[in-house]
Parts: structure tokens; sequence; C-alpha cells
């Protein structure tokens, strides 16, 4: 039970330190502002502040709970890994987060306020501010959420937990710390599908690259393309991409594991 409560509490004070200093950053960016904030005007720049400040609190604590070694305790050991599953796993992630988007769209439920200020805020992005999300929020988000969740949460879970369970308890701590429900659901998701890829490979560093295109791919498609209109092409997006993710699950499915068990303490 000790993994479970310590895990449990580390998770709370993750939480409460993401949102607090997103919001001590937003406020500093508000105050520095002498014109006030405007969230649609000043979108991308709140969100190169807070993505830092919630990135840079998940990744120390991720290393000071994590233990030593902690580059076992994390799960950074190196990748053994082919490169050919690498890209069927990135496939695999980019083609489920398409489907989960696409099936939220089609259904009316929509992205949520917040994914939509996201998206709107990308779209008006100069190339200069582009590069910097891409770099922000493509690179130095996932590199957080890896570490925290799949690198020292799931790990940890894995002490007592099957493989099953401790992925699950993963994913929704991982989706509840966006707080929107759409957006929870959708990260929820991916998160399900990261933690399966942890666990295939027993390294973080395939799941680490699954995550960056993913987010990569996210910011670069809301900026130059948008998310297609209408229920009806969205229902189709949708079961197209599901498709790909089915297929590439299935392949990945018939790969025998790496043999490589999670830590014990």
């Amino acid at each position: 039970m000790r993994p479970i409560v310590t895990t449990l509490v580390v998770y709370v004070i993750a939480a409460a330190s993401v949102f607090g200093l997103q919001l001590l950053a937003v406020t500093a960016f508000l105050t520095w502002r002498s014109g006030g904030l405007d969230l649609e005007r000043d979108g991308l720049a709140t969100l190169l502040v807070g993505v830092p400040a919630s990135s840079g609190a998940l990744i120390a604590i991720a290393i000071l709970a994590a233990g030593r070694p902690r580059r076992v305790r994390l799960r950074l050991t190196p990748s053994r890994v082919p490169p050919r599953v690498i890209v069927a796993m990135v496939i695999g992630t980019l083609a489920l987060s398409q489907a989960l988007e696409s099936v939220v769209i089609a259904l009316g439920v929509g992205r949520g306020p917040a994914l939509e200020w996201v998206v709107r805020a990308l779209a008006s992005a100069s190339p200069a501010g582009l590069l910097l999300a891409v770099l922000v929020v493509g690179g130095l988000a996932p590199i957080g959420e890896e570490l925290f969740f799949r690198g020292f949460m799931l790990t940890r879970l894995r002490e007592v937990w099957r493989a099953g369970p401790a992925i699950l308890v993963t994913a929704l701590a991982f989706g509840l710390m966006h707080g929107e429900p759409v957006h929870a659901v959708l990260a929820g998701g991916i998160g399900l599908y990261l933690g399966f890829v942890v666990e295939r490979s027993a390294t973080l560093l395939p799941a680490l690259v699954c995550h960056v295109a993913n987010n990569t791919v996210s910011v670069l498609l809301s900026a130059w393309v948008g998310s297609p209109p209408g229920r009806g092409i969205n229902a189709a997006v949708a079961m197209g991409a599901g498709l790909v993710f089915g297929g590439s699950m299935v392949w990945l499915r018939r790969l025998p594991p790496a043999a490589c068990p999670p830590p014990r303490t």
C-alpha cells in the first residue's frame, strides 16, 4: 500500500504546484503588461508563460520523488525498440488523437473552451510565435508530463499492481490534470495508449517520442489547417483514423514485450 499512498500524495502536490505556478506565471505576466491582460489578444503569450511553469513543476517533482537510481526509477534506460516499431507507435498516437478529437466534434460536444482558446491562439500566431509554441507545447510539455505520469507515477504503481490497473489509474490522473471534462477525456485516452507503449517497450523514450510528435503535429495543424468542419466529415475522419489506430495496435500487440520489469523497492 505504501507506493499507492506515496503516489497519491505526490500527485496531489504536483496538481497543486501545476495550477499554482501557472496562476503565478500568468499573474506576473498580467502585472508586467501595463494595459492589462486580454486572453484573446495575448493568448499565445499566456500559453508560452503558463506551460513552462507547469512543465517545470512536473519535471522537478518527478526527479525529486523518483528516488535513486533515477534513470531506472523514471524508466530513462536506453531504448531497445527498433525504429520501425517506434514509427508504428507514433502513427498509432497520431491516429488515436485525431480519432478522439473528430469524435467529440462529430457528437457536437466540441473540444471545450480551453482547447478552443488554444487553437485560436495558435491560428493567429506569427512565425516566431509558432516556433516558440512548437518548442514549448510540442517539446517541453511532453517532457514534463511523461517524466511525471509514465516515468514516476506508472512505474511506482507497477510496484504493486499489474500493468492494466496501473496504466488505467495513471491515465485517469493524467486526464484530470487537464481540467476541463472534454480535454480530460481526450488526454486520458492518449494516456492509456502511452502507458501501453511504455509497458511494451520497458522504457519511457518511445512514449516521449510519441507525445512530442502528437503535440507538435497538433500545434502545426491548429495553426495551419484547423479541424475539418461539419459532423459528417468528422465522423468519416474518426472512422478512418480509428482504423489506422486499430491496425497499429494489432501489429504492436504481436510484438513481444521488452524483457525489463519495473524497478521495485
